[in-house]
Order: C-alpha cells, then sequence, then structure tokens
C-alpha cells in the first residue's frame, strides 16, 4: 500500500511534463530528478520512470514529425520557382502569375495533414499525463497508449504496482 505522499509524488511525476511550458526541458527534468530522489520507493520510481519514457518518446514522434514536415514543404516548395517567376510586378501592381488555382493545393494539403497530426500528438500528451496523474494519485499504475520503454521496470516496481488488466482497471 501506498502512502499519500507517494501518491502525490507519482501525480506530480506525471504532470511534471507540463513543465516544459515554463522552463526548456522540464518535461524530462521533472521525471528524472522525483526518479533519482526517490528510488526507494519502487511505486514512485515505477510512475517517473513510466512518465519519462512517455515524454522521449513523444520527443521522438514530435522530432519525426517535424523532420518530415520540414522536408514535405521544402519538396512542395520549389514547386513554386522562385519568386521571380512566382510573382511578377506591373506598374504598382502587385499581382499573382497566372497559374492554376489548384497549383499550392499539394502543399496546402501536407500543411493541413502535418498540422492535424501535431495537433493529434499535443492532445494525446495532455490527455494521458492528466490520466496518468489521477491514476498515480489513486495508487493504481497506467500505462502510457505508444510509449516506448526506453528504462525498463525493475521487479521490486513491477511488485509494487497494483495488478491491471487490458482496459488499467485494478483486479
Amino acid at each position: 500500500m501506498q502512502s499519500i505522499n507517494q501518491k502525490t509524488i507519482s501525480s506530480i511525476a506525471h504532470l511534471g511534463a507540463f513543465s516544459k511550458y515554463f522552463f526548456p526541458f522540464g518535461n524530462f527534468l521533472v521525471p528524472i530528478f522525483i526518479w533519482v530522489l526517490h528510488k526507494k520507493y519502487p511505486f514512485v520510481s515505477a510512475h517517473a520512470k513510466q512518465s519519462l519514457n512517455f515524454q522521449i518518446s513523444l520527443f521522438l514522434y514530435t522530432s519525426i514529425l517535424a523532420t518530415i514536415a520540414i522536408m514535405g514543404l521544402v519538396v512542395l516548395g520549389i514547386n513554386f520557382g522562385t519568386l521571380d517567376e512566382f510573382y511578377f510586378s506591373t506598374g504598382n501592381d502587385f499581382v499573382i502569375s497566372n497559374q492554376s488555382p489548384l497549383f499550392a493545393m499539394p502543399f496546402i494539403v501536407f500543411l493541413g495533414i502535418v498540422l492535424i497530426l501535431a495537433i493529434g500528438i499535443f492532445a494525446l500528451e495532455v490527455l494521458c499525463v492528466i490520466n496518468a496523474a489521477m491514476k498515480a494519485g489513486e495508487g493504481k499504475t497506467y500505462q502510457y497508449p505508444l510509449t516506448i520503454p526506453f528504462l525498463k521496470l525493475e521487479e521490486a516496481e513491477k511488485e509494487d504496482l497494483p495488478e491491471t488488466n487490458i482496459n488499467n482497471q485494478t483486479i
């Protein structure tokens, strides 16, 4: 059985992900500090590791999305040509060259897909972190979705966590 102090610290390990909006890499530093300072409590250590694994996974997914977005926008941007070919000026008027109205459609569709995926990653993070913090406060475990287990749980940490089924319901 976990004490209220351990449940609170475990919840803070999850909610520490939001600290990235106040100082750089706070989403990594808060769970690391909690993990290092509370290694002797398997429940807290397990939650800190799970939070850190999720944040590293999200960073990896966001980096891949940003790389694909930059490469895609560069490739699609090459189709626009140079500014001299795309825009031309007649006197004091600024006129767009007579390209097809659908000329920029692949660019706009790609940008829309990237924005939808970025918003999805953000929503996934917010919802999962809040859910994990609530579960930790209840003394239960929470498995983040789409998480790569970079830091493995030790046997003592697995034993201290309550047994759960696939739907994260305590048995």
